[in-house]
């Protein structure tokens, strides 16, 4: 795995422009990651080196050139999202379900806090308000959150890579993958 067993802090990421979507849901389980449409590889490559971050990409020069450089990198040649983070625990060992005292927003990263019900009124639909009790608000961009219909497509998408990633721990084993 990329993280050394002493290291206590969670893995932080930076995710190239071809992956936005895994860049979204990297934030809602919890992890710090980078992601911008614009940046080039020379400016990824740069971030990771600095910020000690892990590469996740779909170009191959760009994750040999990484790995050429000392800086950890994941290649995703898969296209299903489940796939791909289940193959990021694999290699990263991040946890594959959400902690909403961990998430981060999935637009901005920013963190998220607990909202008290009063906060967000007026500010929310209000069927929204009445039908729940916890929210939660992005510290950065403002954004407010909810656990609502869409959480079980969340959960069975998060539940189908846990899946996978116990078939990746199977086929291949406690090697450690570049």
């Amino acid at each position: 795995m990329y993280r050394d067993k002493n290291e206590s802090d969670e893995p932080k990421f930076i995710v190239d422009t071809m992956l936005g979507n895994v860049a979204r849901w990297l934030r809602m389980l919890g992890y710090d990651t980078l992601y911008d449409r614009k940046y080039e590889d020379w400016k990824i490559l740069d971030i990771a080196r600095k910020e000690g971050r892990i590469i996740i990409t779909r170009d191959r020069g760009l994750h040999h050139r990484a790995l050429n450089n000392g800086i950890k990198s994941i290649y995703l040649d898969m296209d299903e999202v489940s796939e791909r983070l289940a193959y990021i625990a694999y290699v990263a060992g991040i946890r594959l379900h959400i902690d909403m005292d961990k998430s981060r927003c999935p637009l901005c990263n920013g963190e998220l806090r607990k909202a008290k019900k009063k906060e967000v009124e007026g500010k929310v639909p209000r069927k929204v308000y009445l039908l729940h009790d916890d929210f939660w608000i992005c510290t950065r961009c403002g954004k407010i959150y909810w656990i609502g219909s869409h959480w079980r497509k969340i959960e069975e998408i998060l539940s189908e890579a846990r899946k996978k990633y116990e078939a990746i721990k199977r086929s291949m084993g406690r090697k450690i993958v570049r």
